[in-house]
Parts: C-alpha cells; structure tokens; sequence
C-alpha cells in the first residue's frame, strides 16, 4: 500500500530517534520504487485519512500482465484467484503458477512474485490457492551514521479462493461466483502488520452469446486495514468490471479479446484492453494497453510426462518507472474437466449397456425356462411357441434347436399314438408334420389347409385344434390389418395398393364377400379414373400380375411368384407391395447369413433399450429394420404393435 509505506517511512524517521535521517530517506528510496510502480501521483494522492490502492494491483501471472491487466474475465489458469475468483470456474485442469519479476531493473533491487495453485472438481466447484509478494532491503544508520545492519521492506498477500457455477434460468446463461479470502501482511523494519481483506467476484456467459463473457471483480470488498506505528491505513476498493470475447477455431487455435474498466474508490479510473492469439495451444502472442501504457507477451506451451508445461513472457512500460519483464512458469496436472466429464458419461453409458444386456439376457432366459416347463408338462404346443420365441432371440443356439425339432417330433410321435388306424395314422403325421413346419415359416394360410385336412381325418383330434385356433387368430390379426389398410388406401384413391389389400383379405379368406364387392368396386374406380387407354390396360395388367405372384407365394411358388413380381416392378417401380412380397419370396428362398442374424440380434437389442426406457418410438425404427433384413419375422411385428400400443397410450395420458 503506498500511501501507507509513504507514512509509514515517515514515522520511521520521527518515532524512533535511534536512526538518522540517512535511514529514513533510505526506506523512501525503497518504497518509491513501489510507488511508481501501482499509481500515477494523481491516483495516490488521498483525502487525508489514510486511504489507498493496494500495492499488488500490478496484478498476478505474466499473461494477465502482458494483456494490459483486463484479465477479470477470461482468465484460465491459477493466477485467476487475483484477478477475479469467479473466473476459478474457467480453470479446467489441476495447475501451479509461479511468476518472477525485478522491479524495473537497478533503479530499485525489489522483486515482485506470485505463486497460485488451482484445484477444480466436477461437482464440488473450484479451489485456489495464491502467494504474491513484493519486497527489498535497505541499509539502517543510527543518529551518528553508523550503520545498523540491514532493513527489510516487504508486502505479501495470501489468498484461498473458491468458485462454482450455476445456470439461471431468467437469464439463460452460467453464472460462476466467487470469493478470496486473503491475509495481508506488511512489514517495514521495525515495525510489522497483519490484516485479513476479503474479494468477491462474477462471471455471467449467456447462452444467446457463449463465444462473450461479462465479468465483476469487487477487489478489496474488505480491505485490509494496517497500523504499523500510529496512524491506521485501510486499503480501498476496486471495481473491475469486464467483458471477454473468445473464438475458437477448428485447428486448435483461438482469438481472445477483452476489455475491462477499473474504478478504485478514491483514484482515477482506468480503461484497460487486451488481445491474444494462441496458435494450436502451443504458441501465443498477446498484446494489450494498460491505461494508455503498451504491453505485450508471448506464451510457450509443451506436454511431456502427462503434464502440461507452460512458460509465459511479458514486457510492459511506465513513463514514471522504466520497463519490467515477468516471467512465468505454470504445470497442469491431471485430466481436465472435459476429460472427467466424458468418462463420467462413458461410464454411465457402459452400465446403462450393462443393465439393458442383462433385461435382455432374463427376458431370453424366461422363454428359454417357459419352453422347458411346458416340455415337462406335456404341452408340446406351448413349448414350441417358446422355443421359437428364444430361436428369434437367441438365434444362434444349437441345443435349443435340437430341443425344437425334438419337441416337434414328440408332437408328431403323439399323434401317431393317437390314430388307431395306420392309413389315417400315415396321413394324419404328414399334414401334422406340414402343418407344424409352415407354422414354423409363419405362412399361416397353407398351415390352417393343413389343419382342416388333419381335422377332417379325425374331428377329435386335440393338438390340431388347439393349432387350428391359433393360427386361425394369426390370420385373422392380419385380415384386420390387411382391411383397415385397404379401406385407408381406398379413402385416399390409392386404388391399385387398395386392390393389393382386398386381394390379401381373399388369399387369406376367400369368401369374404366383403372383399370380393370391394374388389369390383375399386376396378370400376380404376376404370373411371382410366382416361388413356393403355394406362388403364396397365394398370389391370398390374393387378393381375401381383394376385397371381400373390396366389404363387401362398402356394409356395416363390420363384414363379419373384418372375411375376420383377414384370409388375418393371411396369410400376413405385409398388410397395411388389417391393415387399418379392423380400418375402426372396427371403424364403435364401436363409439368413450369420452376418444378417448378427445384425438382427444388435438391431433388437437396441430395440429392447429404447423400449425399456419408454422411447417406444425409436424402438419401432430399429424393429422395422428388421424386417427389411428378414421381412417374415412376425416376432418382432408383434413387438412393433406393442409397442405402437404403449406409445398410442402414453399420448393419452399426455
């Protein structure tokens, strides 16, 4: 404080008579240098009660100097705890900060050093730590000048600090508030004081602007008041208001600019400004104006060891005091914010995967234990509905499809105990075993043939009606869908795909009257819309060649049906339902590779995630993929409707 180490050399001189004059002027020499180095006269001239700027007000860390001192909003690294505590919260890695600087060479001898630590964490804020001390010697004479020995002449400030952030919703943006809590003390030999001083400071980044940063520093919010002899001092406060500005571009480089005006309480005000431009984080040049006074820098940054070392340049210039060159160290240490933050979320990840694998692996397991409990009951048929469940899911294991085919085999064994009569027993096991297989492929019309050939053999026979009855439901969920699909595309003059429908409901129910009225209505509509007549002759031609691809597919033709689908696509490239019953035939001709069944798996499980998560809509997407790898798989359609279901009821309820 140099008013106060102006007074205080003062009562050096006229309090202890036991030094001389020599040693007073001496001290004064000493403090001067201080004098010259914080304030213009005007500034440190008072109103009389002892107030002042605090001697440390050069500032902390070559780079803040070498930016003209407007570093209270963008600085970044442990000097941050001097210029604004708030801007802790830029800190993004565990550092260490040490700055040496001769106070503008021989004209003084003193020295000016800061040290500063930070340490952040993720959710607990930020830590600091800092050390700045300015200080020199001088020789002491008795009233008869003989000399005394030598004097000491120092300040040093320590300061532990602390910042967090958090988001406001008014304003949309982050706001980081901090505080130092700093011990002052100052020394002029004989005498010694200590006294505590308090900063508090902010930083607000919108989020309608993030690349600019606005920040307040009330320096000395309590300043440290010191009585070295008889007459107390009180350090004054200093208002740092800034704004920052940051641009990051993609090769690692970034532009900083930012301005920053001071307002001590009983000196002129100062206008500061900065720039710096760091080129891939390795090199930086900085430049700034110090209340009318240039200054400039250039910053070094190296990472060996698994450290980050930083070595940092700064010249500035006082009319009044000559130049000086601080120089500054710095080390980070440890993983950074980001780093901490990507792990974090890297792990969550990892066990959200591990949860939803384990959901997957029970619900697997529970079909897998299903299919065995309806073995050991004797429901033949339960179990074959299960073990094809877990073959869907579980594609892969060889056991469970032994145990598929052996269950199929007991059901095929107990129907030939059943039949009495060996003919009927012979014909009885071969629409029995026909009836299971096309069960098995989903191709539920030829399986129902099957089992109303079985039951007209033998009206008493238990198993085939039990199948009878879940394949007749099968196929009239799909005579539902197929309707209301067809009525829709009526509504909407899609004739053609509407006819498509119709033609569907008769393969799967040839007397549905109901479709054959549909059917003839839709030709006249076609007829009528029909001004050309070879687009209508096309369009009939269309129609005819998807029923008889259609009729070849339920006969299990699945070449003669893929012939007629390639004739129709080459008329209409646009037929959707070309498209899809040419996958279907396409399909049945050729088994999955281990590389689609690979697919598949991943395809539901992701599935499964999202379903689990009530993100029935994603869910429906990965299923539907599914089915344009293997468009027969009518497991993962019935996960599609339920979970169109759920969604469907999660929007009532919204």
């Amino acid at each position: 404080m140099m008013k106060t180490l102006g007074m205080q050399t003062t009562r050096v001189k006229t309090t202890n008579r036991g030094r001389s004059v020599r040693a007073g002027m001496t001290a004064l020499s000493v403090l001067l240098a201080a004098w010259l180095l914080v304030l213009p006269a005007r500034a440190a001239a008072g109103d009389g009660d002892g107030g002042t700027q605090s001697v440390f007000s050069l500032g902390a860390g070559s780079r803040g100097i070498a930016l003209g001192r407007a570093y209270s909003t963008l600085a970044d690294d442990a000097s941050a705890i001097y210029w604004n505590p708030a801007t802790l919260r830029n800190v993004q890695s565990k550092q260490i900060n040490f700055m040496y600087m001769p106070l503008y060479g021989d004209f003084t001898g003193a020295t000016y050093t800061f040290f500063g630590a930070t340490y952040p964490t993720l959710n607990a804020g930020v830590f600091g730590l800092g050390f700045v001390r300015v200080a020199n010697t001088f020789d002491m004479y008795d009233e008869f000048s003989r000399p005394l020995g030598e004097g000491e002449y120092s300040e040093s400030q320590l300061m532990v600090g602390y910042a967090f952030e958090r988001s406001i919703g008014l304003l949309a943006g982050r706001l980081a508030s901090g505080v130092s809590f700093k011990i002052v003390n100052q020394k002029v030999d004989p005498y010694s004081s200590t006294a505590p001083g308090v900063d508090l400071g902010f930083r607000y980044i919108p989020n309608f602007a993030k690349p600019f940063s606005v920040g307040l520093n009330l320096q000395d919010l309590v300043g440290a008041e010191h009585k070295l002899n008889t007459e107390a001092d009180k350090t004054d406060r200093t208002i740092m208001a800034g704004l920052g500005y940051t641009r990051l571009f993609t090769n690692g480089s970034a532009l900083r600019v930012m301005l920053q005006y001071d307002m001590p309480d009983r000196a002129d005000s100062k206008l500061r400004a900065g720039a710096e431009y760091a080129f891939s984080k390795f090199v930086a040049l900085r430049a700034g104006l110090d209340d009318g006074n240039l200054s400039f820098g250039l910053g070094f940054t190296v990472n060996a060891f698994g450290l980050g070392y930083g070595l940092d340049y700064a010249f500035l210039n006082r009319e009044t005091a000559g130049s000086s060159h601080p120089v500054t160290f710095s080390a980070a240490y440890g993983r950074t914010l980001d780093e901490q933050r990507q792990a974090a979320a890297e792990q969550r990840a990892r066990e959200d995967q591990a949860v939803v694998q384990r959901a997957f692996m029970a619900q697997v397991q529970q079909h897998r234990d299903r299919a065995s409990a309806y073995e050991s009951q004797g429901d033949l048929a339960g179990a074959v509905d299960e073990w094809k469940i877990y073959l869907e899911l579980n594609p892969g294991d060889a056991d469970a499809t032994q145990r598929l085919d052996a269950v199929m085999r007991q059901l095929v064994a107990a129907q030939a105990e059943a039949a009495r009569d060996m003919e009927k027993q012979a014909a009885i096991n071969a629409r029995f075993t026909r009836g299971l297989r096309f069960y098995q492929d989903d191709d539920y019309a030829r399986s129902r043939e099957e089992w109303r050939a079985v039951l007209e053999i033998d009206s008493t026979h238990a198993e085939a009606k039990d199948y009878l009855a879940r394949t007749q439901a099968k196929i009239d969920e799909r005579l539902t869908q197929h309707t209301r699909r067809a009525n829709q595309l009526e509504q909407a003059s899609r004739y053609t795909e509407a006819m498509s429908e119709w033609n569907n409901v008769q393969v799967l129910d040839p007397g549905n009257s109901q479709a054959k009225r549909a059917v003839e209505r839709i030709k006249g509509k076609i007829q009528e819309q029909s001004q050309n007549l070879e687009q209508t002759t096309k369009r009939l031609e269309t129609v005819n060649l998807y029923n008889d691809a259609l009729h070849a597919f339920n006969r299990g033709e699945y070449d003669k049906s893929m012939a007629g689908l390639k004739r129709l696509l080459a008329l209409e490239p646009g037929h959707e339902e070309a498209k899809n019953l040419y996958a279907l035939a396409k399909r049945k001709l050729t088994p999955l590779t281990k590389q689609e069944e690979d697919q598949i798996r991943g395809l539901f499980v992701r599935g499964m995630q999202f379903f689990s998560k009530d993100e029935y809509a994603k869910a429906i997407d990965e299923w539907q993929k599914i089915l344009e790898i293997d468009p027969t798989n009518d497991s993962v359609r019935r996960n599609i409707e339920e979970a169109k279901e759920r969604l469907k009821q999660l929007g009532q309820r919204r």
